[in-house]
C-alpha cells in the first residue's frame, strides 16, 4: 500500500513536470510552424472550391496538365511571390503573438494593448489571405480550359482518395 502511494505520488510528480515543460514550450501561435514557412494551410479553400487552382497544386501536376514552359515560368513566379510573402506576413504575425505573450507573461497587459495587437494580428492575417486568394486567381489566368477542367477532375479524385483512406 506504501509503495502504491509513492509510486502515484512519483507519477504526479512526474506528469506535472510534463505539463510545465510542454506549456513552457508551447508555439505561439499555434499555427506557427506554417506561418513561418510561408504555407497556405486552407487559406485558399474557398477560391479552390469554385475553380481557381493553386499554384502548388498545378506545379505538382505539371506533366499532367501538360504545362508549356511558359506557364510552368508563369505559375512558379506566383507561387514563388506568395511564398516570398506570405513568409514576411508570418513572421510579422509571430512576431506580436509572442510580444503579446510576453506581455502575459510579464505582467505587463492591459486592455488597449490587447486590443491594439489582436487588431494589428488580425489585419496582418486578412493581408496573407488575400496574398493566397490571388495567386489561386493569377493561376486560373494562366490555364486553359482543358488544363482547368483536367485539375478539377484530379483534385476531387485526390480528395476521393484521402477520404476513402
Amino acid at each position: 500500500m506504501h509503495y502504491e502511494r509513492t509510486y502515484i505520488r512519483a507519477i504526479s510528480v512526474v506528469c506535472a513536470i510534463v505539463a510545465a515543460a510542454v506549456s513552457g514550450f508551447a508555439q505561439v501561435p499555434l499555427d506557427r510552424d506554417v506561418l513561418l514557412g510561408g504555407e497556405g494551410a486552407g487559406q485558399g479553400m474557398f477560391a479552390e472550391e469554385h475553380g481557381y487552382p493553386g499554384p502548388k497544386h498545378v506545379l505538382d501536376m505539371q506533366k499532367d496538365l501538360q504545362l508549356s514552359e511558359e506557364q510552368k515560368k508563369s505559375v512558379q513566379n506566383i507561387f514563388d511571390e506568395m511564398k516570398s510573402r506570405a513568409k514576411e506576413l508570418g513572421q510579422a504575425i509571430v512576431k506580436i503573438e509572442a510580444e503579446l505573450n510576453s506581455a502575459f507573461a510579464d505582467g505587463m497587459i492591459t486592455e488597449k494593448s490587447v486590443r491594439d495587437d489582436t487588431e494589428e494580428i488580425g489585419r496582418i492575417r486578412g493581408k496573407l489571405r488575400s496574398v493566397h486568394l490571388i495567386a489561386h486567381m493569377k493561376t486560373q489566368k494562366i490555364l486553359n480550359e482543358t488544363q482547368l477542367a483536367k485539375y478539377k477532375k484530379m483534385r476531387a479524385e485526390s480528395k476521393d482518395t484521402k477520404v476513402k483512406k
